[in-house]
């Protein structure tokens, strides 16, 4: 239950209505990481992991990182070099360009991460097919393509480069497999913009399917417990080229990077990051699921801890 409290506190951000809600056979996907995320629990379904197993850790223990946060939290070791590896919740039915939803989760990158300034490589948040979306994001120097298709995310790359700038933080989207390169089919828009390690921040993407549009938002937690929205880091990506997408499941990727050469270190990147929350959510007419109205209710409280100082439109 207070899975739902908080996400329904994270989707007021964005000024959806939440007067009559309609009927609607879609649950959200939803994990506050309250209990062990890769057991059922409450009702809810269990995450899974494809890959290295090792790279996830439950931490039932973690403090709160701000009102309304239940102990516990997901760590997720994020090396460069290391295989790609998801931890993802399945979706009650897949998503594409014709529905409205949003993916979002609060997360904070650990102190001592480790960022080659001649290294690219995301810490990320998604939504993927579990069939057609493959783990090589990057290609290498021997195979220049990529198998990510069918892919919409979050991508906040920490490398500043001499050369390009940085960090960034990107909209980015990867069509249905209609070639053997990913890449081919692709959208994003980016902006400057730095997660500062020990900070605790939310970010939602948001889709239109009339807009053909994703708008990524990124909010801090402030000492007070109050989410202030960054308005710099606010990114619009068109979607009008993409040939189409469909996803099924809502997750955090660590993935591998085929060009680790190009960095001093020999290393991309590491970090540690810790989840608070993840959530994917269908939108009906613009509206959340009929099934969070049972806890309408108690949004008062929470949203008065999210909201209060934001910037709403």
């Amino acid at each position: 239950m207070r899975a739902f409290v908080l996400v329904l506190a994270v989707l007021s951000l964005s000024a959806i209505p939440i007067g009559s809600l309609p009927a609607a056979n879609d649950p959200p996907a939803v994990q506050d990481f309250s209990s062990d995320p890769f057991l059922p629990h409450g009702g809810g379904a269990a995450m899974e992991v494809r890959g290295d197993s090792t790279a996830w850790l439950y931490e039932p223990d973690s403090p709160s990182r701000f009102p309304g946060d239940p102990r516990g939290s997901l760590r997720v070791e994020i090396d460069s070099l290391a295989a790609t590896s998801r931890a993802f919740e399945r979706l009650s039915r897949p998503l594409g360009p014709g529905d409205d939803f949003v993916l979002g989760a609060i997360l904070t990158v650990r102190p001592g991460i480790e960022a080659d300034p001649f290294g690219f490589h995301p810490i990320a948040v998604s939504l993927f097919n579990t069939t057609t979306t493959g783990d090589d994001r990057t290609g290498d120097l021997d195979d220049f393509r990529a198998d990510s298709f069918d892919t919409i995310e979050m991508a906040y790359f920490p490398n500043v480069s001499p050369f390009f700038g940085g960090p960034y933080l990107s909209a980015t989207a990867f069509g249905a497999p209609a070639g053997d390169d990913a890449f081919a089919d692709f959208a994003f828009t980016s902006v400057p913009a730095a997660l500062q390690p020990g900070t605790t921040y939310l970010v939602q993407l948001q889709h239109s399917a009339g807009g053909h549009t994703l708008v990524l938002q990124l909010w801090r937690a402030g000492a007070d417990g109050r989410f202030i929205e960054l308005t710099p880091a606010r990114v619009l990506c068109d979607l009008t080229s993409l040939d189409g997408f469909l996803v099924d499941a809502a997750g955090i990727p660590a993935y591998h990077d085929g060009f680790n050469v190009f960095a001093t270190s020999g290393r991309s990147l590491r970090a540690t990051v810790d989840y608070d929350l993840l959530f994917a959510a269908r939108l009906e007419d613009g509206r959340l699921p009929s099934q969070l109205a049972s806890v309408l209710g108690r949004l008062r409280f929470a949203k008065s801890r999210l909201t209060a100082g934001s910037p709403l439109p």
